[in-house]
């Protein structure tokens, strides 16, 4: 496998958790569970494997660790994104007089986003067994079928989805009350 192919799929995904990260630390402070260095601790520890896997050939355990701590690291990220908007929804119902309508649009939106891009490396590390697995072809059948995938007349015969065809996946999920373009075919990404 190119180190090319692995390293551009490995940077694009750090670049989604620094993004991750940012929404975080610019969350209004009412509305945080846990301390700003709690995010950027469990940056390091999605990152540094990440990049070492991109620019290192490391064996199979390395392999293995990087998309554990990739894992933990994206379900992490959920569950506290998912426990900032109960404070806020909470805060909502018992204090209505209380909030600054600003501060809690600009919170509704960073929680909005992060959950856009949080399933968006979600959906990285799923598709057909993640990304080093899409890239060496052992796994033979998607998770999700992409319409680009069907078009043999406007894309190349060796297409697969990037970083942005996830990042559309996950905002149009984000966004959507219907189906997306890019239909679940497993019951794994059924259940995402």
């Amino acid at each position: 496998m190119p180190l090319t192919q692995r390293s551009a799929s490995r940077l694009e995904a750090s670049a989604i958790v620094i993004l991750i990260v940012a929404l975080i630390a610019v969350l209004p402070r009412r509305y945080h569970i846990l301390p700003n260095w709690f995010a950027y601790l469990g940056m390091a520890l999605i990152i540094v494997p990440m990049l070492a896997g991109a620019v290192l050939n490391l064996s199979g355990a390395w392999r293995r660790i990087e998309r554990a701590a990739e894992i933990f690291a994206v379900v992490n990220a959920l569950v506290f994104n998912v426990c900032n908007l109960l404070v806020a929804a909470y805060d909502l119902v018992e204090n209505p007089g209380k909030l600054d309508p600003v501060r809690l649009f600009y919170t509704s939106v960073g929680i909005w986003c992060g959950n856009v891009l949080i399933f968006t490396l979600l959906y990285w590390l799923v598709d057909r067994g993640g990304p080093d697995a899409r890239l060496s072809g052992t796994r033979r059948y998607p998770d999700f079928d992409f319409p680009a995938m069907d078009d043999v007349e406007h894309v190349p015969p060796d297409w697969h989805p990037g970083m942005v065809d996830y990042l559309f996946l996950g905002f149009t999920t984000s966004t959507a009350f219907s189906p997306t373009e890019a239909m679940p075919l497993t019951q794994r990404a059924k259940l995402l």
